[in-house]
């Protein structure tokens, strides 16, 4: 195997590793324990363009959204719990994936702040949740 070939594979490993949860150096929210995440902001977004502003104090609308990746569940409120279908760690990022009741969702936090941005999807509406989390 030549020089650059050695390299090459080297730096493929490297990638592999550096997503793989608990092998790369991570900041406290890597998912390691549980956290805590305040929801700040939220836009919803119908299909036929229209978008709204809301704030997290809305009745309906998630103030706290509790994740704990181990045991794979993020819970919003008494009643609101949906596992998480796939955790993984990007450039800095934690980002959780899962759905349930016809929605899909997306989040990412980053790792060392603990900056949050989640999408759900459904056919009709996106909504899009800004927060930060923290360690409690």
């Amino acid at each position: 195997m030549t020089a650059s070939m050695k390299t090459f594979v080297c730096s493929i490993i490297m990638t592999a590793l550096a997503g793989t949860p608990g092998l790369a150096a991570a900041g406290p929210y890597d998912g390691s324990r549980p956290f805590l995440c305040v929801v700040a902001t939220i836009m919803e977004c119908a299909a036929s363009g229209y978008c709204e502003r809301h704030i997290a104090d809305d009745a309906d609308a998630p103030t706290f959204i509790q994740v704990d990746v181990a045991g794979q569940t993020i819970t919003a409120g008494p009643n609101k719990k949906s596992p998480i279908g796939n955790a993984t760690h990007l450039d800095g990022e934690l980002i959780l994936q899962g759905g349930e009741s016809k929605r899909g969702w997306s989040a990412t936090i980053n790792e060392e702040t603990g900056r949050m941005a989640v999408a759900i999807v459904d056919n009709d509406y996106i909504f899009s949740l800004f927060g930060t989390c923290t360690i409690p």
